[in-house]
């Protein structure tokens, strides 16, 4: 079925915009209509219908992901079929590109595709680990049931994400404005205000001379330095790369930094494994997904080494004891759980805990850092407010 993307008032007088399907343009705008939307424009897509052949397109933000899982989870667990919840969510109206690609799998379901095989076509929106869970529903017939645990998994790792961007925002903006503020005083105010003393034969205190050629450093030199920066970044950023391992374990050896991200990744894969479980995906195949979610090469191939072992038939906390990288208390966690039965549920209070430690860092260090910025660019200002003050107290106690 056609899709037709929209651009309307609603009755109170707002604008909308969004997608919705329909035979016809005509159908189009009753359907519209019929939910209180006057359409201004209406215009055929071709995205959904290359989308649906290609896979192709932009990945669709997170939070949108978790928004349409938790409507979908809604719907199927009242009663309506796929194909038509799809539908409701398509004609509620969406941010793009997602509501292309929720279109395109709309047809696909309707031709007779399963969901997760539909779902599989559009990789940059939908994991691996959403696609697994979707197919675990559909084949025990609990698909509400994962819907409603992906909804859940999906926004927990948006909160996570915005607190700790959030914890984040202040800083880096303070330390934006102080550079900027303080090239803004050297190649700008500065020069104005030390042409004066050039001309001055006198000897000037070292605040002052240093505060000079700093300008002058700055205004002449901008280019070559910024040159050489992107140079220092290209040649770094291709060291790494080919020497990700090694670096990730050193990252790893980095006080407080290392335990942060430590905790981060062990978080996510703890957490990602917990809800493969619940959902009914085999320990190996889950360990092959969870994987995915670790960034860190050295936690990365640890995590692969014991996978091979589990495959061999020894326990998962047994064959990730064999690695310092991986921390005590995860391990001992995976342990109890195996022996009692309940390891989801102990891996999912892990990542809980981790995650909660992470937050707490994370606002630990933000407080630290906002002072010291704060403090450094004072100091900054206060060394210019000093070099150009000297001068002009030993200009006027020679007037004197």
């Amino acid at each position: 079925m056609p899709v037709y993307s929209y651009q309307g008032v609603q009755d109170n007088g707002s604008r909308i915009s969004g997608l919705v399907d329909a035979d016809s343009p005509r159908t189009a705008r009753l359907k519209l209509k019929s939910q209180g939307i006057l359409p201004l424009t209406l215009t055929l897509r071709e995205e959904a219908s290359q989308s649906r052949k290609s896979g192709a397109g932009r990945k669709a933000k997170p939070r949108d992901v978790a928004l349409v899982t938790r409507q979908l989870a809604i719907l199927v667990g009242s009663g309506i079929p796929v194909v038509d919840s799809l539908g409701a969510v398509l004609d509620q109206g969406m941010n793009e590109p997602l509501g292309s690609t929720i279109a395109a799998i709309r047809e696909d379901v309707k031709e007779g595709q399963p969901l997760h095989q539909a779902l599989a076509l559009h990789p940059r929106s939908f994991s691996e680990l959403y696609v697994n869970m979707i197919r675990a529903g559909e084949e025990s017939g609990t698909l509400d049931v994962m819907l409603e645990r992906l909804a859940d998994f999906l926004e927990s790792q948006v909160i996570t994400q915005r607190k700790v961007l959030g914890s984040l925002f202040y800083p880096l903006i303070l330390m934006m404005v102080g550079i900027l503020m303080v090239l803004f005083l050297l190649v700008v105010v500065m020069p104005r205000i030390t042409s004066i003393f050039k001309g001055l034969n006198a000897a000037l205190p070292l605040p002052t001379i240093i505060l000079m050629g700093a300008s002058d450093w700055v205004r002449h030199e901008t280019v070559p330095l910024l040159i050489t920066l992107a140079a220092i970044v290209f040649f770094v950023s291709r060291f790494v790369q080919s020497n990700r391992k090694k670096v990730d374990r050193l990252i790893l050896l980095i006080p407080r930094l290392g335990g942060l991200i430590t905790q981060d990744q062990i978080a996510r894969f703890a957490r990602t494994l917990s809800v493969l479980l619940k959902g009914g995906v085999p320990l190996q195949r889950a360990l092959e997904i969870g994987t995915a979610v670790l960034t860190n090469r050295a936690l990365k191939e640890a995590v692969v080494l014991a996978q091979e072992d589990v495959k061999n038939g020894e326990s998962l906390g047994q064959s990730l004891k064999r690695y310092p990288v991986i921390p005590r208390l995860a391990i001992h966690m995976i342990q109890t759980g195996e022996k009692s039965g309940k390891l989801e549920e102990l891996l999912l209070k892990m990542a809980q805990g981790y995650e909660a430690e992470v937050s707490q860092m994370v606002s630990t260090l933000t407080s630290i850092i906002e002072p010291i910025m704060i403090l450094f660019i004072g100091a900054i200002v206060l060394f210019m407010v000093l070099a150009v003050l000297l001068p002009i107290f030993e200009m006027s106690q020679a007037v004197e």
